[in-house]
């Protein structure tokens, strides 16, 4: 999906508050806003949100020395989805439909994004339960994803971001459980940035357990199939379901090709005129592809 002027003005603003709290407005803060000033009024045409985001995260690694550091939000979100995680495996399990009700969390889960809300703080938790209650899956998209599942051998989960990835753990559980067949490759960061999960993350949550965990290869918080490494291309080429979580998944694999079913939040204006979505409303979609 193509940079939309609202990504923009998100990323800019979004990361310009994480840097000044974080390091404060001196020097090399103002020099870091210049930059990402230019970054996002000049971008190449060809550009998707999660590309933008990594440029930024680069330019404050060429100018800090690091990459903008997201270690505590990581740890909070983790840790308190992670103590919550039985406790939640116990009620979907409970569900008469399981598969429904952990696709609805797995959907809901994904509102734990600081790319695109900044001061999220461990609020975002009850958010996240009381936005999983709500929500309605399309029943005709999970029928076909549970007909998908019946015959699969294989499943790759694309993780997005912190916290939510225990959710995708307890929806990874809930598969295996019902469809014993299938066998869970689960992929994330190639390396740090955002609040993207990356294989410290996965290990954090004990995600391995139950699915076989790969890295992508790359900084983008996203699936760019142009600078992914071989074992995910073969991953996505391989599997008999895609399940592909969150925005920066979604910008940058959609409309590529693959048959995919999607989940994520609507955070976006954009986003939601695309899929004819409420503003902050949980989807699960599907896109039939051609390869």
């Amino acid at each position: 999906m193509l940079l939309d002027e609202e990504c923009k003005g998100c990323l800019y603003n979004s990361q310009l508050k994480k840097v000044e709290r974080q390091n404060g407005a001196d020097g090399m803060f103002e020099q870091f806003k210049n930059g990402v000033k230019l970054l996002c009024a000049a971008p190449p045409e060809h550009y998707c949100a999660p590309l933008l985001m990594r440029d930024i995260d680069r330019l404050h690694r060429k100018i800090y020395g690091c990459g903008i550091d997201y270690s505590n939000e990581k740890r909070l979100f983790n840790g308190k989805l992670l103590a919550m995680e039985e406790q939640l495996f116990s009620a979907v399990c409970a569900a008469d439909d399981p598969l429904r009700e952990a696709v609805k969390f797995a959907m809901a889960a994904n509102y734990i994004d600081f790319a695109r809300l900044p001061d999220l703080d461990e609020g975002a938790v009850d958010t996240v339960v009381k936005a999983a209650e709500r929500a309605n899956p399309d029943e005709q998209t999970l029928c076909l994803l549970k007909s998908k599942l019946k015959t699969a051998k294989s499943l790759c989960v694309l993780h997005d971001n912190c916290g939510e990835i225990v959710l995708d753990k307890i929806l990874i559980r809930v598969i295996l459980r019902l469809y014993p067949q299938i066998s869970v490759c689960s992929v994330v960061r190639g390396s740090d940035i955002i609040n993207d999960v990356t294989r410290a993350d996965a290990e954090f949550i004990n995600l391995s357990e139950f699915s076989r965990v790969i890295d992508n290869g790359t900084d983008v918080p996203g699936t760019y199939l142009k600078q992914i490494n071989r074992d995910t291309a073969r991953l996505l080429s391989e599997s008999d379901i895609i399940i592909s979580k969150g925005l920066g998944n979604l910008e940058t694999l959609y409309g590529e090709g693959y048959s995919a079913f999607y989940m994520f939040t609507c955070k976006c204006e954009h986003i939601s005129q695309r899929f004819n979505a409420e503003l902050m409303s949980a989807q699960l979609i599907y896109e039939e592809g051609n390869l």
